[in-house]
């Protein structure tokens, strides 16, 4: 089949696929108008749930639509109905410190924290590079009773078992900050 043809049967089958996606979304009722949810890292409140795409509003108040079939080939949470909450921990590394060793590490903490949820899994960016360091963000679930005594002491505690393990950078200028690189 040409290319073309590859374009038409796509641009066909995606509609018909969001609409039966959608239909779906109404008789299992993962979610529900109001309700906060994670969709592959992406956290919002559902505002509307249409045929073909539902439109969420994000932490920040930005709106953002996502398509219907997304909420099956992409892992789902409703928070709403766990009372979960995410925390944000910044850590810095050295350049060399090894990558794979350092996820290691930050997972083995995370597990041996009770009050750190196994799923959703924990996500680990680079969010800064700086002239001698690396600054990561880590993003463990907790239970949104657990929040705020976690949020106050997890990331010194993540640093310090860092540092036991030869992990850890000094204080220096950021060269490019913003990047979603996942570690």
């Amino acid at each position: 089949m040409s290319s073309s043809g590859n374009r038409m049967q796509k641009n066909l089958f995606r509609p018909l696929s969001n609409l039966g996606s959608g239909l779906m979304l109404k008789v299992f009722k993962p979610f529900n108008k109001g309700d906060f949810i994670e969709i592959d890292g992406q956290l919002g409140s559902v505002i509307k749930r249409g045929a073909q795409k539902t439109t969420l509003k994000s932490v920040n108040g930005a709106e953002f639509t996502i398509e219907n079939i997304e909420f099956y080939k992409k892992h789902l949470h409703n928070l709403s109905s766990k009372n979960i909450i995410s925390l944000e921990l910044i850590v810095e590394i050295s350049y060399k410190s090894n990558m794979s060793k350092v996820k290691e590490e930050i997972l083995t903490f995370l597990i041996q924290n009770n009050r750190i949820l196994s799923t959703p899994t924990p996500k680990i960016q680079v969010s800064k590079i700086k002239n001698k360091s690396i600054e990561l963000t880590v993003k463990p679930w907790c239970l949104l009773d657990d929040f705020l005594e976690l949020d106050c002491t997890l990331e010194n505690l993540l640093t310090q078992y860092l540092f036991s393990k030869n992990i850890g950078a000094e204080q220096d200028e950021v060269l490019y900050s913003d990047s979603k690189m996942l570690a």
